[in-house]
């Protein structure tokens, strides 16, 4: 069983955990929510996918080859696109309406609420009011879709240039994900663009890129994973790594991660006060991360 172990790296080590984690959730809760009616569904996804980490361990083993290395590298990470929008189905009494929890209701109103109390207004409904300009629009949802291509230069360069960094980065991200995506499921929030109701929901229409993330959004966004914001934490995260090991390519990407952080309320995905509630509990994700590390180490 030790040799087994051996044989998967921290990242897949950390997924089965989450994966063991979640199931044993489901088998709890599987009466009280919608989970119980796609419990064998939400089961049989991570059968598949625990499958899918063996068959990726044994592939790159046999070709021994830098593709296959990077694929297996990235693979868990990659299933951060199930995982995200499973944290809805997960909740407490979800359906086609907002979501709850097990240990809450849905809070939108009171993020909403909160907004408006700390900032004086809804900063997620007159962020895109006071610039509506097409090329505006077009420069936030740019920033947004950033977020992809940011962990994409990250792991990429990690994996070519700095190896010693490549697994504790991929860990560290993965890591922070899961933790976020645990609060999801607790902290029902599911964030402005599904809370208002038309057209204040809505957001100007820009060129490329609002188009190409709205596609992404109706393909794969569901009404979680609001408070704290994710993008804006995991952003912060891939940006200390980069200060830390690539200080030239951190000053190139700062500015796109800035608009990023601001796209976040522009597009309407998060309140204000989830970016700031980002910022806070951040550095502590990401020191929790760094630990739970050196335990999967020993």
């Amino acid at each position: 069983m030790q040799s087994l172990v051996k044989r998967f790296n921290t990242a897949e080590l950390l997924t089965f955990t989450y994966i063991f984690i979640t199931t044993v959730y489901i088998m709890v809760f599987s009466g009280k929510s919608v989970v119980h009616t796609q419990t064998y569904y939400l089961l049989l996804y991570r059968v598949f996918f625990s499958v899918a980490l063996f068959i990726m361990v044994y592939i790159e083993e046999k070709s021994d080859n830098k593709f296959t290395g990077f694929i297996r590298y990235v693979f868990p990470f990659a299933l951060i696109t199930y995982w995200y929008p499973e944290t809805y189905n997960l909740g407490y009494n979800t359906g086609y309406d907002l979501p709850e929890s097990i240990i809450a209701p849905n809070l939108d109103s009171f993020f909403d609420r909160l907004d408006s109390a700390v900032f004086g207004c809804s900063p997620a409904m007159e962020f895109s009011k006071a610039f509506p300009q097409a090329f505006v629009s077009e420069i936030m949802y740019f920033g947004y879709f950033a977020y992809y291509l940011i962990f994409l230069f990250l792991f990429v360069y990690c994996y070519l240039e700095k190896t010693d960094l490549a697994e504790k980065a991929m860990f560290y991200c993965l890591c922070s994900f899961f933790v976020f995506y645990i609060i999801f499921i607790l902290i029902p929030v599911a964030g402005p663009q599904f809370y208002y109701s038309y057209p204040d929901n809505q957001v100007p229409d820009g060129y490329v890129f609002s188009w190409l993330m709205r596609s992404i959004q109706d393909m794969g966004e569901k009404p979680t994973g609001a408070f704290p914001s994710s993008h804006v934490g995991l952003t912060i995260i891939a940006m200390i790594l980069l200060y830390e090991n690539a200080r030239k390519y951190f000053y190139a990407i700062l500015p796109i991660a800035i608009i990023l952080v601001a796209s976040t309320v522009y597009i309407k995905a998060h309140y204000l006060i989830d970016v700031v509630a980002a910022i806070i509990v951040t550095p502590f994700i990401f020191i929790l991360s760094k630990l739970i590390f050196k335990l999967f180490m020993k």
